[in-house]
């Protein structure tokens, strides 16, 4: 029988709903709901802290959050954008993780195909200053002699258009103007308008998540190149975070949901990301009149802050107490019923056990004590007990196979940043410490005797590639005391026709900075990595409702170092630079394989003009770069994300 207590975390506030208990909580949400209506009757940004111990419920109060606003009988309130924010993150990309936060959760596909991002577009066209030749005639004749009312057209518009055919969209010439264009960079006025003709949506949102677009991508979306982007994308990213959140407006209030804050804790006592957070917040909260900015945390993080940050997080504080026994019975109630009519299950004397001397528990350890009573009940011969370096495997296991889709969704970025920091920590017991950036470093490698500068290079941009390269080669070439490395994703190749791109990656090889591109493997473990040390952190990480800590983490890491990380780590930290030579041949193998995905050995090595031998022996030695098929006859492959990699 399926045990209804088993799913005792909640992943995010996007996942489906389940068994929920009203009364639980309510103070703190009652101060969300108040908080919403102050933003949408006196226009301001409001905020509230959520204050609660691991395992009392604060996803699960986002996630009936959400479910409240898309099923108000208020239109308004339906209206409202909810994003959520898992805080996980470096404290140098900060503003860059909001924004792709942002830009997902507007872009998300609803059950009925829409988005929050097309809803709010359609406000805009539905304003008084957006014009247009057919936008005006349909503003005169779709209230068909009603009274105007701009919510009811902006549905009216959107019902209208998506009954149109998407080849035909296109050749609709819409609007000329919007409302408000002149505040908004030609970027966006373009993105918005590929969204109401439903064009390049897949660009659309890399382009709004600030990810770098080929030319030819951008060329598709009419959208010019910006240095801004390349220069200084923190700042490109706080101020597309403040456009998206002034383009809503009044008329549409965002609710900006975050998660997870312990988890900007990278080590213990580190203040860096609780300044950096601290800082985007008090952004938030000055500089827009529409938000309500939700933060969930533990009490314990308030002196990581400063006070002036803290004071706007906390302008209104709620708590999310632990349960008594009453409150614990209408939760396993809640979750019998919620499994069907045909679960009952009475809870013995001993489910008492989980409550403290107080006579208080965790929602979550509540739940954990009801299923493992649960199983005994209906299992009398209960297999042996999990140990917890076996429960680690498991959840590693369970991660890397669900990182092939995270990796793949364009923050290899962040999965590098906070990875690779992790991993040194852990790899080499705290002998490599992190430390900040600067432009085109993203962050630093110290150890008592070395110090790296790491450089993310994962542009698929060649313009603003090579632009980059050479700002690091002037950085190589004036004297700098620290070696340099840059990383690049393996699926990014690097073209023959790049030229500028390839000299400039040349000249840095000759200087002795190393080019290490990770394999898809160890960038699959980095995600799991980070994923595991993030609710490590926050408390989220649990056994048997018994919480692991990030040390115990680190310590088994360290103790069952997969292959691909321990090799990243020696190519990071390594003294001999790769030959120019063999940086050519990995390019050029490369860009093969991402338009041939699968050829022979020999054919492969015609086209790079080597020996079969020679590319044989590279790509042993660089296992990232393509996969071998011994033959006869030897096969070449492109290596993507794999479950069970």
């Amino acid at each position: 029988m399926l045990n209804p207590f088993r799913s005792g975390i909640v992943g995010d506030a996007w996942e489906l709903p389940e068994a929920d208990v009203d009364e639980i909580g309510i103070q703190a949400f009652d101060a969300c709901r108040r908080a919403i209506a102050s933003t949408l009757a006196e226009h301001r940004t409001t905020a509230v802290l959520i204050l609660g111990a691991p395992g009392s419920g604060k996803t699960h109060l986002m996630r009936r959050l959400r479910a409240y606003l898309a099923q108000s009988p208020d239109a308004r309130l339906r209206e409202v954008l909810f994003v959520y924010i898992r805080l996980m993150t470096s404290p140098n990309m900060i503003w860059r993780h909001l924004r792709r936060r942002i830009a997902d959760d507007l872009m998300r596909t609803a059950p009925d195909g829409g988005m929050q991002l097309e809803s709010l577009v359609y406000r805009v066209l539905a304003s008084p200053g957006s014009r247009g030749h057919m936008l005006d005639r349909w503003k005169r004749e779709l209230p068909r002699g009603l009274p105007w009312s701009e919510r009811a057209f902006a549905h009216a518009l959107g019902v209208l258009l998506r009954r149109v055919p998407e080849s035909d969209l296109p050749s609709l010439d819409i609007s000329s103007s919007l409302e408000g264009e002149a505040g908004l960079s030609p970027g966006l006025v373009k993105a918005l308008r590929r969204v109401v003709h439903r064009q390049h949506l897949g660009l659309v949102r890399a382009w709004l998540r600030g990810d770098s677009l080929t030319a030819e991508d951008l060329g598709k979306l009419g959208i010019a190149e910006d240095t801004t982007e390349e220069d200084d994308p923190e700042y490109a990213a706080r101020e597309m975070v403040l456009t998206l959140a002034r383009l809503a407006g009044a008329r549409m209030p965002m609710v900006l949901c975050f998660d997870q804050v312990e988890a900007l804790e990278m080590s213990p006592g580190e203040r860096a990301g609780f300044l950096a957070f601290g800082g985007a917040v008090s952004s938030l909260h000055d500089e827009t009149a529409n938000l309500v900015l939700i933060s969930c945390t533990q009490s314990s993080v308030e002196p990581m802050f400063r006070r002036a940050d803290y004071d706007r997080l906390s302008e209104q504080t709620a708590h999310l107490t632990l349960l008594g026994r009453r409150d614990a019975l209408r939760l396993v109630n809640a979750r019998l019923e919620a499994a069907g009519p045909g679960v009952t299950w009475v809870p013995p004397a001993e489910f008492d056990s989980v409550f403290n001397t107080e006579g208080l528990a965790s929602a979550r350890n509540i739940l954990a004590k009801a299923a493992e009573l649960f199983d005994r009940a209906h299992t009398p011969v209960a297999g042996p007990p999990i140990s917890l370096a076996d429960f680690l495997q498991q959840e590693w296991d369970r991660r890397v196979d669900a990182a092939v889709e995270a990796i793949s969704q364009g923050d290899i970025d962040e999965v590098l940043d906070q990875g690779i920091q992790a991993l040194m920590a852990a790899a080499t017991r705290g002998n490599w410490k992190a430390g900040g950036g600067a432009r085109d470093i993203d962050f630093g490698l110290a150890s008592p005797t070395a110090q790296i500068d790491v450089s993310l290079c994962n542009q698929r941009n060649m313009n603003s590639l090579a632009a980059r390269l050479r700002r690091l080669g002037r950085t190589a070439r004036n004297g700098r005391t620290a070696r340099l490395v840059l990383l690049r994703d393996p699926r990014l190749p690097i073209g023959k026709h790049a030229h500028a791109t390839r000299r400039r990656l040349d000249d840095l090889s000759q200087a002795g900075v190393r080019v290490v591109r990770p394999s898809i493997e160890a960038l699959q473990a980095l995600e799991a990595l980070r994923t595991l040390l993030a609710d490590a952190r926050s408390g989220d990480l649990t056994r048997d409702g018994s919480p692991i800590s990030p040390e115990t983490v680190q310590d088994w890491i360290a103790q069952n170092m997969p292959s691909c990380l321990a090799d990243l780590v020696e190519n990071i930290t390594g003294r001999e630079p790769a030959s120019p030579a063999n940086a050519q041949l990995c390019e050029d193998l490369l860009a093969l394989l991402e338009g041939r995905c699968v050829m022979t050995l020999e054919e492969a090595a015609r086209e790079v003009h080597q020996e079969a031998s020679v590319v044989r022996q590279m790509v042993l030695a660089s296992p990232g770069t393509a996969g071998l098929l011994e033959g006869p006859p030897a096969l070449l492959y492109r290596l993507v994300p794999t479950a069970g990699a």
